[in-house]
């Protein structure tokens, strides 16, 4: 029988919404989901600002006085959802990322589906690249039929939770936290695809080897936390995903005729064979991970630091 099978019917739903230094996109955002916020007291708005609150609740202004802004820990994503989480008040909770669309009809549909479904504690929901894709640097989360617990849209209840610790706040970028999340939650309860519940998540650059880096640090991170085996992400994950990298990288080139980062392209190859090279010698993967991978801000330091620790 899943935990959560005795559960009663949801009566309130917590909206979470991190962010930092965005205050356009996120009234874009907030803008979607508020018209039904208002016609129900049992739904709640909280944004964690990760940068400055007091500049992003001047920002919103009045228009948004439904929405309750919190100072953000500083410390990255993860972090910053667990003190939305903190501040919320609802039994199941909704995170959505600043950069998201969300339909109108995305938090009915989450109310919906919970109380129809006590015996499921998560929820997916649906994610859709909206923009042109034009080089190889261009990136954007996609669940267009699930298996992807991405965390700018999926909801969870409060009750499970606090019971598996949140995100995992060692994990200072945005890359691998939900992975993590979704890791410790199998076995806890199902996971409902609802493809009604549908955000919109702009196409966007990220070029350079210092996004590759702090990706490829959370990977080596989570691979730590939870094993090679457990994690299923060996060398010959790693080897069959280098060529998956190359095919889909040359397939881009010919068929779609992107030209636009191509040396965003081959670092991420070097990136890759970096940690397949990690993998093959995990014995030594924090010496290996500082060497290959030398920490350039204080999110790369932690991870080193985690990766010296024994175990998790």
């Amino acid at each position: 029988m899943c935990e959560a099978e005795s559960q009663k019917p949801l009566p309130s739903v917590a909206i979470i919404v991190p962010t930092r230094g965005r205050p356009e996109l996120l009234k874009r955002c907030l803008r979607q989901i508020l018209p039904y916020v208002e016609e129900h007291p049992e739904c709640t708005v909280v944004v964690s600002d990760d940068g400055d609150a007091r500049q992003t609740r001047a920002s919103l202004g009045v228009e948004f006085d439904r929405v309750k802004v919190v100072q953000g820990p500083r410390r990255g994503p993860a972090a910053n959802r667990n003190s939305g989480m903190k501040h919320s008040e609802g039994d199941l909770l909704i995170f959505l990322d600043d950069d998201c669309r969300p339909e109108s009809s995305l938090i009915e549909e989450y109310q919906r589906e919970a109380e129809k479904h006590p015996e499921c504690s998560v929820f997916e929901g649906r994610i859709s690249a909206e923009g042109a894709w034009t080089g190889f640097a261009d990136t954007a989360p996609v669940n267009e039929s699930g298996g992807f617990l991405w965390s700018c849209n999926f909801a969870i209840r409060r009750d499970l939770y606090l019971r598996i610790g949140g995100f995992d706040e060692r994990f200072p970028f945005p890359a691998m936290e939900d992975v993590d999340l979704n890791f410790r939650v199998e076995g806890k309860s199902p996971i409902r695809f609802l493809p009604e519940a549908r955000v919109f998540h702009d196409v966007e650059r990220r070029a350079g080897w210092k996004h590759l880096k702090h990706h490829s640090l959370s990977v080596i991170l989570y691979i730590h936390l939870h094993g090679l085996k457990e994690s299923q992400q060996g060398p010959g994950f790693f080897a069959f995903s280098l060529v998956g990298t190359v095919r889909r990288g040359f397939s881009n080139y010919l068929q779609r005729k992107l030209t636009k980062d191509f040396s965003h392209f081959l670092l991420t190859i070097w990136a890759n064979t970096l940690i397949l090279t990690i993998t093959l010698f995990w014995r030594f993967h924090p010496y290996l991970a500082k060497k290959l991978f030398p920490a350039c801000c204080a999110g790369c330091r932690s991870i080193h630091a985690s990766l010296m620790a024994e175990g998790p």
